[in-house]
This record gives C-alpha cells, sequence and structure tokens, in this order.
C-alpha cells in the first residue's frame, strides 16, 4: 500500500517538534452487575427471553445459556435453597466451602487411578472433549446471597460429572436430555425451557429426541440428589458403586446421535 512521505528536515532547518504524548485516559472500574434480586419479574424474563434467543440462534453461545439460567430462576431460587440447605449433605457443602475447580482437582492424580473409578472416568470425560474443571469458572457475577452464588455454582461445577454418571453426551441431544433429567431433579424454570426448546428444535433431525428425553427426566425423578452429592468423597469409588448410591442405571441408554 502506497503511503505518503514528509521529506527529512534539511540542516538549516529545525527539526519538527515532538508532539507531547496524550495523557492516559483514567481508568474507569467496570460497572457492577445488577443484582438480579433487584429486577422486577418482567425485567428478568425480558432479559431472560433476549438470552434464549441467541441460544437458539447459536447453541455454542454457553455464556448466554448460564445469562438465560440465572434470570429464569431467580424468581424460584428460594425453594430451591431450602432443599439443598434443609439436607444435611447440601448443608455440609457450603459449610466446608467444598469446590470442585483446578486448585481442588488433580487430573493427573485422577487419571491415575483405576479404571472403572468416578475419577478415572471424569478425568477422561473432560481430557476427551478438552475440557478443564473450570469450564465454569468464577461464581456469577449478579448473584449477592453467598448461599445462592454458592448452589449455582455448584452446580456448574459438577455439571460434566452429572454427564459422567448418566451417560448423556455433550453433543445436542445428550445436552438437551441432561436438562431434562436436571430439571427432574431440582425444578429450575430455565432446564424445563432449554429441554422442551431443544427438543422441539432437534426433532426433524433426530425423530427419536422426544423419547430419548423423556427417558430422561424419569430418570431423573427415580436417582437420588445428586445436586448434594459429594462427589469429592467418591473419585476412588467404582463409577458403578457411585451410579448405585444415586439410583442410577449401571449401563444407562445415552441419547443416539442423529443420522
Amino acid at each position: 500500500m502506497m503511503t505518503s512521505q514528509t521529506p527529512s528536515p534539511t540542516p538549516s532547518s529545525p527539526a519538527p517538534a515532538m508532539a507531547p504524548a496524550p495523557a492516559a485516559a483514567p481508568a474507569t472500574a467496570p460497572a457492577p452487575a445488577t443484582d438480579l434480586a433487584s429486577l422486577s419479574p418482567a425485567q428478568r424474563w425480558t432479559r431472560a427471553l433476549r438470552a434464549l434467543a441467541r441460544v437458539v440462534a447459536n447453541p455454542e453461545e454457553t455464556e448466554q445459556v448460564l445469562v438465560f439460567s440465572n434470570l429464569a430462576n431467580a424468581g424460584s431460587m428460594g425453594k430451591r435453597l431450602d432443599r439443598f440447605f434443609t439436607d444435611p449433605s447440601g448443608a455440609r457443602l457450603y459449610d466446608e466451602h467444598r469446590a470442585i475447580d483446578s486448585r481442588t482437582v488433580d487430573l493427573d492424580q485422577l487419571a491415575a487411578l483405576p479404571a472403572g473409578t468416578l475419577g478415572h472416568a471424569y478425568a477422561h470425560f473432560l481430557r476427551s472433549r478438552g475440557f478443564t474443571p473450570d469450564v465454569f469458572d468464577g461464581p456469577p457475577p449478579d448473584v449477592s446471597d453467598p448461599r445462592a452464588s454458592y448452589v449455582i455454582q455448584r452446580m456448574r461445577q459438577t455439571h460434566d460429572l452429572w454427564h459422567v454418571v448418566t451417560g448423556h453426551d455433550t453433543d445436542p441431544a445428550g445436552e438437551i436430555a441432561l436438562q431434562a433429567f436436571t430439571f427432574a431433579q431440582v425444578r429450575a424454570p430455565s432446564t424445563f425451557i432449554l429441554s422442551t426448546v431443544g427438543t422441539l428444535r432437534g426433532l426433524r433431525e433426530h425423530p427419536t429426541l422426544a423419547r430419548e428425553v423423556l427417558a430422561a427426566f424419569r430418570t431423573g425423578r427415580r436417582a437420588e440428589k445428586l445436586v448434594t452429592f459429594p462427589w469429592e468423597d467418591h473419585w476412588a469409588t467404582p463409577l458403578a458403586e457411585v451410579r448405585a448410591m444415586l439410583g442410577l442405571p449401571n449401563n444407562p441408554v445415552a441419547t443416539k446421535a442423529a443420522a
């Protein structure tokens, strides 16, 4: 590309003065996230549906799934918190600040466990898909209640473990089925909406999807509560035994990829 050039100054002419560097703009702190509890139902659902529309247009926008879920679930969060904290296992998780992330999980150690254990299966699941324990890193910035923030983050951090024990893959059909399973477990509005919308959109390419999603919902109703399960205590436990503890089939029938 051609550019115009300014002739070099001659010895008889003074060199052009250097323009002073512009003053650095003052640093501006990012605006704090709006606390969902301060929004009216109409405001929450307007924003939630906007996020859902983006997810429908591009299912790969994982961040918008989280935005939609937080907004859609905020109005009924109190009931789920009551169920979590009245369960002694849930209260213990919170009191002990249990977390599943790169600071508390060593994938090398889990991968070295015997094949067939929960930890080995989890490490293989993550590595085979290029995931890490920090795939959903950080608590939601728009939730000020520390108990709600913990439960939401715990659900995010254990999401891939739910994949491992249910047998549902991370392809679209598997994610839709897992949403139905999750709705049966926790009754969060977002999981019902995501599984329903996903099923309706996926039927053309995946004719058996509705049946598989319904089966996942029924399995979730029969199973023990995964949300308060102490996964960290069972890395070395055989996966079959963990599934038995949770009331899940040892050989789950996973969703089938579209032909």
